[in-house]
């Protein structure tokens, strides 16, 4: 009897130290390995020195956070914590896609280094030919852009709301005739 209480409790010290070396082993996974496993933004380049006067410069792996499943590089520490306290404010519009590629209803990924700041907003473009003819009409472009990306968002809510519903609802209903 007291070797079975004894047997019990020497499973249960195993079971815990098991679970406590695991978390111990999750923990001590290198910060870099984590931070390398995000897909790297904005092709390195610091997110806010989009808004600098003196331009778009790439960041460096000494300064980096991972927001949203992307790793940002930055330039100092400065900016890194500017980013920190407002992600969104740097962030590209339209996910970092072509903002004239919107204009005619494509997705396609931007170049970093191309790119326009308007009303304190960043746009990014494919290359220098769609920045100017996004600037030929930019109000008219920006409608365009937003309508195109705003259908798209809308769909890609419906499709995940589907897939959370097919998860909770799927059950099988047996029946007989």
């Amino acid at each position: 009897m007291f070797s079975n209480k004894l047997l019990k409790l020497a499973g249960i010290f195993l079971t815990l130290y098991v679970l406590a070396m695991n978390v111990a082993l999750a923990e001590s996974m290198d910060r870099a390995t984590l931070e390398k496993q995000a897909t790297l933004a904005l092709g390195g380049y610091d997110a806010t020195t989009y808004f600098n006067l003196s331009g778009a410069k790439q960041g460096n792996d000494a300064f980096q956070a991972v927001y949203h499943g992307k790793r940002y590089l930055f330039t100092s520490e400065e900016n890194q914590q500017k980013f920190a306290n407002n992600p969104t404010q740097y962030l590209p519009q339209f996910g970092g896609l072509c903002a004239h590629s919107l204009v005619m209803e494509k997705e396609v990924s931007a170049n970093p280094a191309i790119y326009t700041l308007q009303q304190g907003k960043l746009y990014m473009f494919v290359s220098e030919e769609a920045r100017t003819q996004w600037s030929q009409d930019t109000s008219k472009n920006l409608i365009a852009a937003n309508k195109h990306w705003m259908f798209e968002s809308e769909k890609r809510h419906e499709q995940i709301a589907a897939k959370k519903r097919w998860k909770t609802n799927n059950t099988v209903k047996l029946f007989s005739f």
